[in-house]
């Protein structure tokens, strides 16, 4: 949501897709905000810091009381005690934290000022006992909290189940009150008031309970909030005039008022950055000893850069063809050279590790869409299929989802096509990295037998000259260290469960390359235990792993298994066109 607090008036505008809002109550979740009076430097810091954080909800600037917040969602004290400390040390000697309390109580109107007679949308509320998502459910809400428009039929093909399956999820989630509703995304017009209000500073007995069967009525309401702190009764109004707020302030003598100006950052629920449980608690459960091996892509899900682009893919375009520059900038070279061969060709492109979907739209505008027959993005995560859709949403070209992983890719492709038609495979953002070189290779082989396969694989590559230190450096920071934490936060790990990197101050992640692979690691300082299971001191938990090889080893790597029909390459990229040697 933008926010607008100039004298301008403007209009209101929706953008992106209707999600469905959750109780978040309900599935064991807290919600702590911290507000602060800080210096731009120090905004700046906690920007860095803490805009990838998984527990952050939202960061919005203010003019009054505060001019930066922070929204937290957490299943314990010791998890906003932790987040709240790391927050503190950003912060210099002059800054203030004017504010923090946990709601008790959190109630949304959907799009009110739009729609009117908009019912009540209870997010936060006194649950006693959390409901336990299964695999599925989370899978489904995750998408759900990114595009309530999905048709039934396509989300059970992003799924993997039946229309049946999703039509009772649905009804089973809203009749345990865990889905509340749904919402429009808009550009509000007017002044976005936050209040706070001590209710003991009432001026008579009814002004609470006057005021808020008016904040209950009133369209330009967005949210009522119950909070534990001094200042117990919040709200959010919409208003035409700055001078407007008084009538909502006049039974009490102590509140505070802020005008939010910009929203920094916004991860609706934390669902987009939850990894299937199921599939860490199943990871670890297969495992004993002092090395726990968390090194598969399958347990990463969505960062928050990929939902920015997903809600809004046009705006986000050229944000993400920057940050992609360097293997983007080899597509023209790499599709001119393909229809030299194929100009009367019709194209269907399988887009491996598909992720958000924007690499595949982009690749299929530069080859032509009338050139293209259908998109199939492949991936193991059901939100970024759902992104991925969403992407290419516009394309004229058919869309067919698949929820697979890459060891299970020969069950679905290749394709069988008629005359005249060809496969494009596309194994883009260096994932083939992800895995040993003869392990995905042996994945591969199959799909390569097909002598009509036209198979691209991207690699990111380092300069024969780049130091290991150069490449380790380029990861020790506070954003990465929070993904690769992700999977043991989940458990109920907490970040002072582990050793300090006595080498980086502040980090908790040991970064080193072994056999060329960049690998992150947590060491437990003490004996701890985690759902009903003990792990010495000394336990290390292995997290990530990426090769980082150069251009003249990755394809040493490709021709143990593959004819190197052409590779394209620049300073940091490269893309090797792959055939069977049969």
């Amino acid at each position: 949501m933008k926010l607008n607090a100039s004298d301008k008036e403007t209009k209101d505008e929706y953008f992106g897709s209707p999600y469905a809002v959750l109780n978040l109550s309900k599935i064991g979740l807290r919600y702590f905000r911290i507000c602060i009076l800080a210096s731009e430097d120090s905004k700046e810091k906690l920007l860095k810091n803490f805009i990838n954080h998984p527990n952050i909800g939202w960061v919005f600037s203010a003019e009054g009381w505060f001019n930066i917040a922070i929204g937290i969602w957490a299943q314990s004290n010791s998890e906003i005690n932790e987040i709240s400390t790391a927050i503190r040390k950003n912060l210099d000697s002059k800054d203030t934290i004017v504010y923090q309390s946990e709601l008790t109580s959190l109630h949304g109107f959907g799009n009110r000022p739009i729609k009117k007679n908009n019912k009540p949308m209870t997010i936060v509320d006194s649950v006693q006992c959390s409901f336990e998502l299964n695999h599925l459910e989370l899978d489904y809400l995750k998408v759900l909290t990114l595009d309530s428009s999905i048709p039934d039929k396509e989300m059970s093909e992003i799924l993997g189940v039946t229309e049946d399956s999703i039509v009772e999820m649905n009804h089973k989630l809203t009749k345990e009150g865990i889905i509340v509703g749904y919402q429009e995304r808009i550009n509000y017009s007017g002044f976005y008031f936050k209040v706070f209000i001590d209710s003991m500073s009432r001026k008579n007995e009814f002004s609470l309970e006057e005021l808020m069967t008016k904040l209950w009525t009133d369209v330009r309401c967005i949210y009522v909030e119950r909070a534990n702190g001094k200042y117990d009764v919040e709200f959010e109004v919409i208003l035409d005039n700055k001078s407007d707020i008084q009538e909502f302030l006049s039974g009490f003598s102590d509140y505070q008022t802020v005008i939010l100006t910009k929203n920094l950052y916004t991860n609706l629920y934390p669902l987009s950055k939850v990894a299937n449980i199921k599939l860490i608690k199943d990871t670890l459960s297969n495992q004993t000893g002092s090395v726990i091996d968390f090194r598969n892509s399958k347990l990463w899900y969505l960062n928050h850069k990929a939902t920015d682009a997903y809600l809004n893919i046009y705006e986000n375009k050229k944000y993400f063809e920057v940050m992609e520059k360097s293997e983007l900038d080899l597509f023209d070279e790499v599709i001119s050279y393909l229809k030299k061969d194929n100009q009367t060709a019709i194209f269907t492109v399988i887009d491996i590790g598909s992720g958000d979907g924007l690499k595949g739209r982009v690749f299929i505008e530069k080859m032509g869409e009338d050139t293209v027959k259908a998109y199939y993005p492949v991936d193991v995560q059901p939100i970024e299929l759902a992104a991925a859709l969403r992407a290419n949403a516009e394309g004229k070209y058919a869309k067919h989802p698949v929820l697979l992983d890459i060891e299970n890719l020969t069950s679905r492709f290749p394709l069988k096509l008629i005359p005249g038609e060809k496969q494009i495979f596309l194994f883009l953002g260096g994932t083939y990295g992800n895995f040993k070189s003869e392990v995905i290779n042996e994945y591969l082989k199959e799909i390569l037998k097909d002598p009509s396969i036209i198979f691209l694989v991207t690699m990111p590559i380092v300069a024969e000259s780049k130091s290991e230190f150069e490449i380790i450096d380029s990861y020790a920071n506070p954003n990465v260290e929070d993904i690769f934490f992700g999977p043991l936060l989940q458990l109920g790990f907490k970040k002072s469960d582990f050793e300090l990197n006595a080498e980086k101050p502040g980090l908790y992640a040991l970064v080193a390359i072994e056999e060329k692979r960049l690998v992150s690691s947590f060491i437990l300082r003490k004996t701890t235990t985690i759902s009903g299971r003990t792990f010495e001191k000394g336990t290390v938990f292995k997290m990530t792993s990426s090769w980082k090889p150069t251009l003249k080893e990755f394809r040493e790597a490709i021709e143990a298994d593959f004819a190197v029909e052409n590779i394209f390459s620049n300073d940091s990229m490269s893309i090797a066109l792959i055939k069977s040697r049969q």
